[in-house]
């Protein structure tokens, strides 16, 4: 007899309900009304207040921020459609309506469940699998950090693999409004990298399903399968013109597209589109690192907060009389992460479960999938290793596309963590729902038992040789000497302690995966050998499962990472300093020296600063604090006065507490210069400003001179006065008796500003390298920059036509869904 609907949508509820219960109990402080601390989104609220509070006064967000690096776009920041229909907006259904962070991680276990489904796989199983993926370690680390659209992007990874393999499969119709829909969610949720590694999943899956096809002359189903498979994915990539449009469209502006060298050798060029490849390879995880996927204390966790009063370090200094909470305080401060990278948050951790059902798995299935599986697993985590591999990644960076705009190698590990649990689960449904004898599971189980024990012999090796000493412990040894006073046994005797208590690290992670697996291998014996039932094995690795992950995530996403919220918003607490420069309500930067100038988001939070913090400046503005400010040592005090900086904020040499200082000579939002000076390219403008006057003197690259038609003069009373300063329209007025040139203290960018005078549309010429210049003719005039980015608007457009789109075939493929199931019960 046939299962009613409700008993065939039982287990399906049930999974939700199981990731539901569990989201709530790993963020269980967020009920009682507590947030995460995040530090990269009290960075985003502090780089993003300025539009806040456009959106508050005008209902929409601006397209311009003045609050960081003189001016940018504020698209880079926050970006939201004008459209009414958008696909994006059944995120809200994806994940119940939930707050955040339980909401990202229901929908990551959700997502992965519908994989395993697509996969035809037990629904318990399929729960294991999706507890697996969502709470591998790198999830609560990402979280814990603030990584919010990483987070969500890789929700939606295996929900749009499972689209594909739908698609793949024959199911044309469901499979290709899926994918539209997917890939639409994905793309939205705004981290390209993650959406890159889907591509490099993609393409390896699609590799396996050409291969298998071409070998069963399956050639019509070939070119219709992958021809909606593109179609969907560029309609769904449409889905998100607008955001797309602008980011492309900024890129090119950005310092990801090349900054400027004063190297001889770069013959007064740019260098090479792309992050520079010592940056990008930053984070690269080491070779004998990837084993913290199976063993997560190899390196020693993260670079703080892994130690405690248990400590080797610890219990040394307790000996020494050192009070127990101040000793236990201590050894949490110190660096038990001693890896080749230069610090992290945490291990990439699968699973000493996950990581034994992937290698069983290896030996035990017959599909032909797990070989596109395993080909993609080595590629990703041989990308991983960048800068440690470095003639492999070296290759890749400079020729596989786009792959030079991004950074930290060791993201790449996500994919080995969407790939094990679907092997782990592929196996288990194998191993009790295949019609294989007792004997070949019995010994397939064996050398899958053995493969993993060699693995595990290999990492105890690793433990006994490692010498536990970090690329920077010359510097902490010294800090421990200063600390000692001197003592240069008793700094080595605090270093030495340091190293055990890593060395202990290892080693306690090492026998807690040891047991585990020894644990979860037993279970599997007994089912094998029918004494145990499916139900209580699965039961038990499930419980193994959770126990494992979750006892690893809460080392970096537990009760300390929650605040209340007012805690949360101290650090945007004004200080004496900026309550006393918001009293001018002109229009001025300001340069905080008491933060990490350029690094620093809480000032641009208050004011418009000079400094901020962004990931992805424009180039510009990366050559300017290179050459003339962040780098140059005292500051170009010119530079700062041609960017308008008022006020300067600095240290009380007796309180500590900031101070605002008044700069008599900021130059003001905008004024007539009395000559022109040129310069061959941008090299030479740059080098000009290392010895200029911006009250008198603008300078001008020799290509723009045929553009300045009008000689620069001006007389005692020409005045160029700023009427509205808003995001993305300034109005001046001007006037002066001759022809003159004036310099704004605007940053350039070509991609979208334009500049009037009385209504007619005139050139903006770039000057003193970042700054806006325009020829404006003698008398009173009114001159108007309007911020209208074509990429913007014409993303706009076509963006709602590709969501409407979306829809109609959601409609289409549900139709379709239903004619079937009908047709299947005639």
């Amino acid at each position: 007899m046939k299962k009613g609907l409700f008993q065939r949508l039982l287990p399906h509820l049930i999974a939700v309900v199981v990731f539901l219960i569990a989201a709530l109990i790993f963020c269980s402080p967020a009920l009682s009304g507590k947030v995460i601390n995040q530090s990269d989104v009290v960075h985003w609220k502090g780089m993003a207040q300025n539009l806040l509070e456009y959106k508050e006064q005008f209902g929409h967000y601006p397209l311009w921020t003045t609050s960081m690096f003189g001016g940018m776009p504020a698209y880079s920041i926050a970006i939201e459609s004008q459209n009414i229909i958008s696909a994006v907006y059944t995120h809200s259904l994806f994940t119940l309506f939930l707050p955040k962070p339980i909401s990202f991680f229901f929908l990551i276990c959700v997502s992965f469940y519908f994989l395993c489904q697509v996969f035809r796989i037990n629904s318990w199983i399929s729960i294991l699998a999706a507890l697996a993926y969502g709470y591998a370690s790198y999830s609560p680390i990402i979280v814990a950090v603030g990584h919010d659209t990483k987070m969500l992007s890789m929700g939606y990874v295996p929900a749009l693999v499972g689209a594909l393999v739908l698609l793949y499969e024959g199911r044309y119709w469901l499979g290709g409004a899926l994918t539209v829909l997917f890939t639409a969610l994905l793309i939205g949720m705004n981290h390209l990298q993650i959406s890159y590694y889907f591509l490099i999943i993609a393409v390896f899956m699609s590799a396996g399903y050409v291969y298998k096809w071409i070998k069963e002359q399956q050639l019509k189903h070939l070119a219709l399968a992958l021809s909606i498979a593109l179609i969907g994915g560029i309609i769904g990539v449409l889905a998100n013109a607008t955001n797309i449009f602008v980011t492309y469209d900024y890129s090119k502006a950005t310092m990801r597209n090349g900054t400027l060298s004063l190297d001889t050798a770069s013959n007064g060029q740019t260098k090479k589109a792309g992050l520079p490849i010592d940056y990008a390879f930053g984070w690269s995880y080491g070779k004998a690192e990837t084993f913290t996927l199976l063993v997560p204390g190899v390196y020693g966790g993260s670079s703080s907060g892994e130690l405690d009063g248990d400590s080797k370090i610890a219990k040394s200094l307790t000996e020494r009389g050192v009070p127990e909470d101040q000793a236990a305080q201590f050894a949490q401060s110190m660096p038990a992460y001693w890896g080749p990278q230069p610090g992290t948050s945490g291990p990439v951790y699968l699973g000493a479960i996950m990581c034994f059902l992937f290698l069983f798995g290896m030996v035990y299935l017959k599909t032909w999938q797990k070989w596109w599986i395993l080909a993609a697993v080595v590629f990703t985590i041989l990308l991983s290793w960048g800068k440690n591999f470095e003639a492999f990644n070296t290759f890749l960076f400079n020729n596989l596309p786009f792959y030079n705009k991004f950074r930290a190698p060791s993201m790449s590990l996500v994919v080995p963590q969407l790939l094990f649990p679907l092997v782990g689960a592929m196996t288990l449904q194998r191993l009790f729902f295949a019609e294989d004898s007792r004997e070949e599971k019995w010994k397939a189980f064996k050398l899958g038992a053995m493969v993993t024990g060699g693995v595990l012999l290999l990492t105890l090796l690793m433990y006994f040789s490692f010498d536990y000493k970090g690329e920077n412990d010359q510097s902490l040894l010294q800090y421990f000497q200063q600390l000692m006073q001197g003592q240069a046994q008793a700094a080595t005797d605090m270093y030495n302690d340091l190293r055990d208590s890593r060395k202990d690290l290892f080693g306690s992670d090492l026998l807690r995966s040891i047991i585990l697996i020894a644990l979860a291998a037993g279970i599997l014996a007994a089912a094998i050998k029918n004494k145990l039932s499916f139900t209580v094995a699965i039961a038990g690795l499930i419980i193994l499962n959770v126990f494992d992950l979750f006892g690893v995530g809460k080392r970096y996403l537990n009760e300390d990472n929650f605040v209340e919220p007012d805690q949360y918003d101290a650090a945007f607490a004004p200080s004496p300093a900026d309550v006393q420069i918001k009293q001018d309500t002109g229009y001025y930067r300001v340069l905080n020296l008491t933060q990490d100038v350029f690094n620093d988001a809480i000032t641009s939070y208050h004011h418009n600063s000079v400094g901020g913090y962004h990931p992805a400046k424009l180039s510009i503005t990366e050559d300017l604090l290179t050459y003339q400010l962040r780098n140059k040592q005292p500051m170009n005090f010119q530079v700062l006065n041609m960017l308008n900086t008022k006020y300067i904020i600095t240290g009380d040499q007796q309180s500590g507490q900031p101070m605002a200082q008044q700069n008599p000579e900021a130059l003001g939002a905008a004024w007539f210069v009395k000559g022109l000076r040129f310069a061959p390219d941008g090299i030479g403008v740059m080098n000009a400003l290392d010895n200029f006057n911006p009250r008198d003197t603008a300078v001008l690259a020799v290509s723009d001179q045929n553009r300045t038609t009008a000689p620069a003069a001006s007389d005692s009373t020409a005045s160029i006065t700023l009427v509205k300063h808003d995001n993305d329209q300034m109005i001046y007025r001007s006037s002066n008796t001759v022809n003159g040139f004036g310099v704004f203290s605007e940053i350039f960018y070509d991609r979208g500003w334009k500049a009037y005078i009385d209504g007619k549309e005139t050139p903006i010429i770039r000057t003193n390298y970042v700054l806006r210049g325009l020829n404006i003719p003698a008398g009173q005039h009114e001159i108007r920059f309007d911020f209208r980015p074509a990429s913007y608007y014409t993303g706009e457009t076509i963006a709602l036509i590709a969501n409407i789109i979306i829809f109609l075939l959601l409609i289409a493929a549900a139709f379709q869904v239903y004619r079937r199931n009908k047709a299947a019960k005639a």
